[in-house]
């Protein structure tokens, strides 16, 4: 068969994948004593979708570049541990798969599928509905991170699938040493750091520092204040961030919208003098660290999303802990709310990546974007010269690991 005649003509692996997260969503709902089969049918479709890609995602390419450069052999100088891009834990895990010569895709599809299984236990532990918490979690992580920012997505289904356990049983040691692990694969990671402190405060005070990194993210978009700042403390990366970067009106009011509706329902649950499950609480307050990390990061759109998108993952949960607390109306309307919000993210992100994929042909939507599978490698040359753009990365990123190795040596002589 043609590939680019089923890449035309098909709806997209991708969107049919998304449809019946959504539409299983729906059956579960109305029928949930069928929820078990729903969701393995849902989960066991994903995975295929996740595993089985080849050569897509915005940064797959990107990653195939970097995982040829890293050598099985591992070299413990200061240049390899301290060196060269990406973060240490990424090029260990790269470089075991190595050692065996694994090409990049059993590489990719191996992490999806640890990836997928990491989701399962969280979504069983924690997430009453797990088909709605699988369909919610697809804008945020799946299409976004899981399919394209490999090392963050690799991140984000550690802290889901174990260090929210941690977290929630306050093994604290344990939590601690996986957030470094975590974040030895992307240093975002380091951002559950707060977590630490956020479970003993209590959900009022939680609420507080929500209202102040409002007011604070506000206060940043300030000139004056933006100025100051790199005067008093002129980094690179602070620099970037006031000055470079720019606030996404859309996703910041995403964002506020979503809390809003949260706490409006945990709020109507506690005025009817109901109580909400401990877990769930401590769950809500790992949520609110999205809105404060978000807001305060909210003058560098590129910024704020990636440090917010790990805790924002934790809305599924929450969400689907009080609709099932409340179960009337407004539980019904804030359920419809997000289920619509999400069919609207994930429309959005799915065209991002259609768009982003950088396909030569044919022009890509969301609903027909060609999906090329393992056993397909080949047909990735019909869209886009796949083999030339990989080589030409790979020679990039050798130059960047060799100036970073040259700086650490240089480092390590002063």
């Amino acid at each position: 068969t043609d590939c680019r005649y089923i890449g035309r003509k098909s709806m997209s692996l991708y969107f049919l994948t998304f449809l019946l997260l959504a539409g299983g969503t729906l059956c579960a709902w109305f029928r949930p004593q069928y929820e078990e089969r729903i969701y393995l049918g849902c989960w066991g479709v994903a995975t295929v979708c996740l595993c089985f890609r080849f050569g897509q995602g915005t940064d797959y390419g990107t990653y195939h570049a970097i995982y040829e450069t890293i050598p099985a052999v591992i070299d413990f100088s200061k240049g390899y541990i301290c060196g060269f891009y990406p973060e240490i834990g990424w090029r260990l895990l790269s470089a075991a798969f190595k050692v065996f010569h694994a090409p990049f895709w059993v590489f990719t599809m191996v992490i999806g599928l640890a990836e997928m299984l990491l989701i399962d236990r969280f979504l069983r532990r924690y997430v009453p509905m797990k088909t709605a918490g699988l369909f919610l979690l697809y804008p945020v992580l799946f299409v976004t991170y899981m399919v394209s920012g490999l090392r963050q997505g690799w991140a984000i289904c550690l802290f889901l699938g174990i260090l929210v356990p941690f977290y929630m049983e306050r093994k604290w040691v344990a939590y601690v040493l996986g957030v470094l692990l975590a974040a030895s694969f992307h240093r975002v990671g380091y951002a559950w750091l707060v977590l630490v402190v956020a479970y003993y405060l209590p959900l009022k005070g939680m609420a507080g520092l929500t209202g102040l990194s409002v007011i604070g993210g506000l206060t940043l978009q300030i000139g004056a204040v933006e100025q100051l700042l790199v005067r008093i403390l002129p980094v690179y990366h602070l620099k970037q961030f006031l000055l470079k970067g720019e606030i996404s009106v859309l996703a910041t009011g995403e964002r506020l919208v979503s809390f809003g509706m949260v706490i409006l329902l945990y709020g109507w649950i506690k005025r009817e003098g109901k109580e909400v499950e401990r877990k769930t609480e401590l769950l809500l307050k790992a949520y609110m660290c999205n809105i404060c990390f978000y807001m305060l990061l909210s003058g560098s759109a590129y910024y704020a999303s990636r440090y917010a998108a790990i805790f924002k993952v934790l809305e599924c949960a929450v969400v689907a802990a009080l609709v099932l607390e409340k179960k009337d109306h407004v539980a019904k309307a804030v359920a419809g709310f997000f289920f619509g919000l999400t069919m609207l993210m994930g429309v959005k992100n799915l065209q991002a990546m259609a768009v982003n994929c950088g396909y030569d042909k044919p022009k890509n939507n969301f609903w027909d974007f060609p999906y090329v599978s393992v056993f397909q490698r080949e047909a990735i040359e019909q869209y886009i010269p796949y083999e030339k753009r990989l080589w030409k990365k790979y020679q990039i990123e050798v130059e960047d690991q060799k100036l970073w190795m040259i700086t650490g040596e240089e480092e390590g002589d002063g």
